[in-house]
């Protein structure tokens, strides 16, 4: 039975949605910003999280789609 080939939309995706998660955690309970509004902090930790997210799905595609050793 041959092995399917992963798919890049979804480690990109699944990683981008736990970088949102995980960044809206640290956004939530870190310290408060006296400059910047609630709102603009979660948006920004949200894009920065996302971004992070899908450079680890990116690798962790990398890793998933590499040729094995011996076929």
């Amino acid at each position: 039975m041959a092995s399917r080939p992963p798919r890049l939309p979804r480690f990109l995706g699944t990683g981008a949605a736990v970088g949102i998660v995980v960044a809206l955690l640290v956004a939530l309970i870190g310290r408060d910003v006296p400059y910047v509004n609630g709102l603009e902090e979660y948006l920004i930790f949200a894009v920065i999280g996302a971004g992070a997210g899908v450079a680890v799905g990116a690798l962790a595609f990398l890793v998933a789609d590499r040729p094995r050793l011996g076929s």
